[in-house]
């Protein structure tokens, strides 16, 4: 098993954990701003619950994603009848009731991307409730969910879609925080060719945002540690960063500057080409 620093093994234990405790009966949902890593210990997290990656399936929902695709939908045959098709979801189901020794995941990548009531229907309620079935729109079969079948998500809270969720579908997550993370960010940035005062100066960023801004943090923050994932040399590396990706993030024609963009432009010193810490 690899080990990818204390405070990431941390995170991955923590999902594993939460998988193992309460993945028989809720969605586990790693909720954070974009870069914060909960993509990345999502899939190791879900590996390592089942022990087998071929027992974890990944997809992404996107805002075109329907009930039809996840659930069950019609096609027409080559004889041009029309027959109910079983989705993402009853396939694997149907997969982890036919194995019950094994655990098995579906991650969901971007869970809020898509209109959740309309693809979810009546999934939301018998993931909690295994020992009831429910019927297929369609086919109208029953069918139980398997209690072997963890449903992992990813979703950004800041999205609008998540800001929408209804209370019903909250109180069916189990919700885990990813807020930035300068142990992370560290340990990210401990194989590549930058200085002990460099990375303490990125991490610096981070710090004095969760300061000034200590309510807002957590959601607001506009990018995570894992926006410097490539960062390897000090110049031209962190300028280019700032010039393609974090500007960009923090000033958007027509609409108002972020509210950290004051605060992260006089903490990040590269903006300049030539600058270097010494």
């Amino acid at each position: 098993m690899n080990n990818y620093g204390a405070a990431t093994e941390a995170k991955i234990n923590e999902v594993v954990e939460a998988c193992g405790r309460y993945g028989s009966r809720s969605v586990i949902a790693l909720a954070g701003v974009p870069g914060t890593g909960k993509s990345y210990v999502a899939s190791i997290a879900a590996q390592r619950f089942t022990n087998e990656p071929l027992l974890v399936r990944e997809i992404q929902f996107h805002q075109s994603f329907s009930y039809e695709e996840f659930v069950e939908g019609l096609r027409i045959d080559d004889r041009r009848g029309v027959n109910a098709v079983p989705g993402i979801f009853l396939e694997w189901n149907e997969r982890a009731r036919s194995d019950p020794g094994q655990r098995y995941v579906l991650l969901i990548e971007e869970l809020t991307r898509a209109n959740l009531p309309s693809v979810l229907g009546e999934l939301m309620t018998y993931l909690e409730h295994r020992d009831r079935p429910f019927w297929t729109m369609y086919s109208r079969k029953p069918v139980h969910i398997a209690p072997n079948l963890t449903v992992l998500a990813t979703y950004n809270p800041t999205d609008r879609s998540a800001v929408d969720l209804d209370a019903a579908i909250i109180r069916r997550l189990r919700i885990i925080r990813f807020p930035p993370s300068v142990e992370q960010l560290a340990e990210m940035l401990a194989g590549g060719n930058l200085g002990r005062k460099t990375v303490e100066a990125i991490q610096n960023v981070f710090r004095v945002c969760e300061d000034i801004f200590a309510d807002e943090y957590m959601h607001l923050m506009p990018f995570g540690h894992g926006i410097f994932a490539d960062v390897v040399d000090e110049r031209p590396d962190l300028h280019r960063l700032w010039a393609e990706r974090i500007e960009p993030l923090l000033r958007r024609p027509l609409l108002e500057p972020h509210p950290f963009t004051d605060v992260i432009r006089e903490h990040y010193p590269w903006r300049d080409p030539e600058f270097m810490i010494g």
